[in-house]
């Protein structure tokens, strides 16, 4: 781009700031970069930018200069309004956002290249001020009067649209978007957790990079969705790119890089000629990273000695992978008028509504008989009049339009998208073991015939990475093989010297294994089981050295079964020395063995492999049964969880949000010497606040960055902190996390009141304004910020999917299951009570299964329930009585809890421990049976009272007399 594209950026960025204000609010590195200002030049669509930015409505609230005296700088939740004072200074706050004096002297300029130095003003200088003022800069309010943007998110879209409009000639500025999609599904076709975690990851990297990339060229603030601020892949190259930004970013670890956050759906703010351009580089990124992530597993492959004659041409294997992505875009102007006329005078009132019909029509808001739609509505119109008289210079602007653009262009990509008419093509060759999609990867070059007992013996090799069984495609094989080639990927190994980047580096040796097994549950039982962690020392030692193969490396560099990292990071802080929790499963522990002939003199044929590893499996089995009973192993269940926000389209297009007023302080009266039209403002004034306050463009960019507070900062700490789970995927309101049995209902609680605003559990934040400030003292590992930060509100919800497998029961079936646990969430509603619920599956061994679904705050009485220390049995003959005499109306409730309850011999001899349960346990069922629909209500009491007697009896699990 061209050098007066990103100087118009500059000026964009810092259009709110006083520049020597920035030079006292900053330390000495700073002063280089601040320095380089002095050589940019003005720019002619700046004023411009900012007025869109800002949107007509809150354009005109800035003009009124309303008398509003702050005694202190306060911030409105952008979704709920709730109020939270910051502890900046007012002061400080004025003078860094008051226009600059005109005498000021101006520093001799630094030469830094103006791409360089606009990167460094959008990603370091808050940093830098937020060193100098507090933490809290960083949720300073673009405007007092309406705080519910940061300064910082209103310069970021101010920037990408200078930089849009100065080289869009005659054309608008365009918001486009970009998704992809595989041919083949890549995360829930998993045998292993591995596989699970590498689908997720490779998504997102791939989604990170075309982000870069598109970023590099156009600027990090075009990305309007996902924010690209302090994304840990993004800090990471920006370190690498740039080594002087360090100081105000801090290094990500290796968990918060290897834990997938980016979606596949990418939203950028462009010029008009540059959209076809842009588009087609994001695609060709997409293609070139999938390619070179296949060479990289290919080449490590290869070093393996796997399948020695497969060429990297082949095609079932290059072949494959170079038909694995689908791309879809589609791209809307920001108004429909040439650039000229993108701002229309608010004081013409022919003009501007000339101008009106046309924008709603393009974006579908004519009135109908019932609901008042049109922009701008009469109330609106008045009170922008009457501003205009004082000052003629009012313009209305395309800004206000920005949610029904923004839906416009959601609706036009859904449609690109849904057009798809593509096939998986049959495959008439061996086909993936796990997906039964594609042919298997094995080498034929003349394309002959090939059976499966051909391909059978190509697939006997192990090389540490396969069972000897399990045939795979390509897609597959890569991502079996991708966490052996990240630190190449992600170029840690290069990094030089020492420090931070060092100690990156050796987070990532011998080789990065940072996504958990199916039988790291157990590490919830350690967790909640103190007294049992050396018991579990001594079991899995014996065990070890029972099994000289669990101790030695499959390859160099590999890490021996018993020793492979535990993928939790609540192990490996506190517990790094304990030996794999895969010791305790024979099933999980035989995929690591490798079978030998014992007979040599005999061909080792696949079968007789197959009844080799049977045999040591079996072996494996009964040592494991001489300290874990069969029924009593911790690692006998898996727990995975699924969880989306309700109804985000609804919050972007601005429906869900409250009047004007809920985000504004407190106004004086008008003084009573005001003039006529200074009255004739505040009586519009007062109309207009009671209006729905609209999803202005800063605003919306705002809720992009903000959502980064809850996936990358909360919902890990509360996940891989709080309690021992891993984080496979958070990004925005989407998370996928591996938990246990024996904490994820207190999680799932606590990710919801996160999510909400709501109060902590465990009282370690505070939840004034609907923000969570956390009150200790971040460590090492939380890296949690003293600011506030952000989560979605009261008024927001989630629904989540459960899954409790058995270890018998592939993970392939339990992801299938969790999808359509958290669509059965999603679908919840009973009298107008849509969604903000969960559903939880339990998959036995035998095929059977349990489902229970109920809506949160019944499920936080629920979980209340399992703290009364009741014993599971009495849930058991609750659930068998009430499916043969189930209450027959809500009046009813009471006397059978209290009936049931006086025959039950185990609450007999405490009458005060008898009585709780019966009150807790009546006023539950009562709250179940009002929100569930008439004809599930006997059968959901059923299956809640025998999802609550498994919880309880299972969680029982491995407490031994031993210890």
């Amino acid at each position: 781009m061209s050098n007066s594209f990103w100087q118009a950026k500059i000026q964009g960025l810092l259009y709110d700031f006083d520049r020597d204000s920035l030079r006292n609010s900053t330390g000495e590195n700073a002063q280089v970069f601040l320095n380089a200002l002095e050589s940019v030049n003005p720019a002619p669509t700046v004023s411009q930018a900012y007025q869109i930015a800002e949107a007509s409505d809150r354009a005109l609230l800035n003009r009124m200069h309303l008398p509003l005296t702050l005694p202190t700088l306060n911030v409105a939740h952008l979704l709920s309004g709730a109020e939270l004072p910051l502890s900046v200074n007012v002061r400080d706050y004025d003078q860094l956002t008051s226009p600059p004096p005109a005498d000021s002297t101006p520093n001799a300029p630094e030469a830094i290249d103006s791409r360089q130095l606009f990167w460094w003003l959008w990603r370091c200088l808050p940093e830098a001020v937020s060193q100098r003022l507090g933490e809290d800069a960083l949720l300073m309010p673009a405007v007092p009067l309406l705080p519910d943007a940061s300064v910082w998110s209103q310069a970021s879209l101010t920037a990408a649209l200078a930089g849009a409009l100065t080289d869009s000639n005659s054309s608008p500025p365009h918001l486009a978007t970009f998704s992809f999609s595989p041919v083949q599904e890549l995360i829930k076709a998993s045998r292993k957790m591995r596989d699970f975690w590498a689908g997720s990851w490779v998504l997102h990297y791939l989604s990170a990079k075309l982000c870069w990339r598109l970023a590099q060229r156009y600027g990090p603030d075009s990305l309007i969705y996902p924010s690209l601020f302090q994304q840990p892949l993004i800090d990471y190259w920006l370190g690498q790119t740039w080594a002087e930004f360090r100081p105000w970013i801090p290094q990500p670890s290796a968990s918060a890089l290897l834990t997938a956050g980016f979606p596949n759906v990418i939203v950028v703010l462009l010029p008009a000629k540059d959209v076809k351009s842009a588009m087609q580089t994001a695609r060709q990124t997409l293609l070139a990273e999938w390619s070179r992530i296949g060479q990289l597993v290919f080449a490590e492959l290869k070093q393996r000695h796997w399948m020695p004659d497969l060429g990297e041409n082949s095609a079932t294997w290059s072949g494959w992978l170079a038909s694995q992505w689908q791309t879809y875009w589609t791209a809307l102007p920001i108004g429909v008028n040439p650039l000229t006329n993108q701002a229309i005078a608010a004081s013409d009132a022919a003009q501007l509504q000339a101008w009106l019909d046309p924008m709603n029509r393009l974006c579908q808001l004519q009135d109908t008989p019932d609901q008042r739609r049109a922009l701008f509505l009469p109330e609106e119109l008045e009170f922008m009049r009457a501003v205009s008289e004082k000052d003629p210079s009012i313009c209305v602007n395309v800004g206000s339009w920005w949610s029904y653009l923004f839906d416009q262009l959601r609706y036009a990509a859904g449609t690109v998208k849904n057009s798809r008419v593509w096939q998986v093509p049959t495959a008439f060759l061996p086909r993936s073991t796990v997906s039964g999609i594609g042919s298997v990867v094995y080498p034929n070059p003349d394309q002959r015939h090939t059976t499966e007992g051909d391909t059978g013996k190509y697939w006997e090799r192990q090389v540490g990475l396969f069972d000897g069984i399990e045939e795979l495609n390509a897609t597959e094989t890569l991502k079996r093989g991708l966490h052996k080639i990240l630190p190449q990927l992600l170029g840690v190994l290069g990094t030089g010297g020492r420090g931070e980047g060092e100690t990156l580096a050796s987070q990532f040796r011998p080789s990065p294994q940072l996504y958990p097994d199916l039988s790291s549950g157990v590490a919830g039982w350690l967790r909640t089981h103190p007294e049992a962690i050396e018991y579990f020392r001594w079991a899995t030692a014996e065990i070890s050295q029972a099994f000289a193969w669990t101790t030695q490396s499959p390859l160099p560099g590999d890490f021996p079964p018993a020793t492979q990292p535990w993928g939790i990071p609540w192990i490996e802080q506190n517990y790094p020395d304990l030996l794999n929790s895969r010791l305790l499963n024979a099933g999980w522990l035989i995929d690591e063995f490798t079978p030998t002939n014992p007979n040599p003199s005999q061909p080792f044929t696949r079968e007789a492999q197959k009844q080799v590893r049977q045999a040591e499996c079996q072996r494996v089995g009964l040592k494991i049964a001489e300290y874990f009973t069969p029924g009593n192993n911790p690692s006998d269940w898996y727990v995975l969880a699924a969880g989306d926000g309700d109804g985000m389209s609804r919050w972007l297009n601005g429906e869900r949000l409250k009047a004007y007023q809920e985000y504004m302080p407190v106004l004086p009266d008008p003084p009573e010497a005001a003039d006529g039209d200074s009255h004739r403002i505040y009586q519009g004034f007062n109309q207009l606040k009671s209006l729905k306050k609209r999803m202005g463009p800063a605003t919306h960019n705002a809720l992009s960055r903000a959502l980064l507070d809850f996936s990358n900062r909360l919902v890990p700490y509360l996940t891989e902190q709080r309690y021992a789970g891993r984080l496979i995927y958070s990004g925005g309101d989407d998370v996928l996390a591996y938990t246990n049995l024996w904490e994820w209902y207190q999680w799932l609680w606590d990710i919801r009141q996160c999510f909400r605003g709501a109060d902590d559990p465990r009282g370690e934040f505070s939840s004034q304004g609907d923000y969570w400030r956390y009150r200790g003292e971040p460590d090492t590992y939380s890296r949690l910020p003293k600011r506030p930060l952000f989560t979605m509100g009261g008024e927001a919800s989630l629904s989540v999917g459960v899954v409790i497998a058995h270890h018998s029961v592939p993970l392939a079936i339990a992801l299938e299951n969790l999808w359509s646990a958290e669509a059965g969430a999603k679908q919840y509603d009973y009298q107008g009570h849509e969604k903000d619920a969960v559903q939880v599956r339990v998959l036995f061994g035998n095929g059977n299964s349990l489902t229970a679904t109920s809506r949160f705050p019944v499920f936080h009485q629920w979980h209340r329930l399992l703290q009364l220390g009741v014993n599971h049995s009495i849930f058991e003959q609750a659930a068998q009585l009430w499916r043969q005499h189930p209450a027959p109306t809500l009046a009813a409730i009471v006397p059978w809890t209290r009936t049931f309850c006086q025959r039950r011999d185990l609450l007999a001899d405490n009458q005060s421990v008898r009585q709780g349960f019966e009150a807790d346990l009546a006023r539950y069922l009562r709250a179940l049976r009002q929100t569930t629909p008439l004809p599930q209500q006997d059968e959901t009491v059923q299956r809640w009272l025998k999802l609550t007697a498994f919880i309880l009896r299972h969680r029982q699990i491995g407490k031994l007399s031993r210890f």
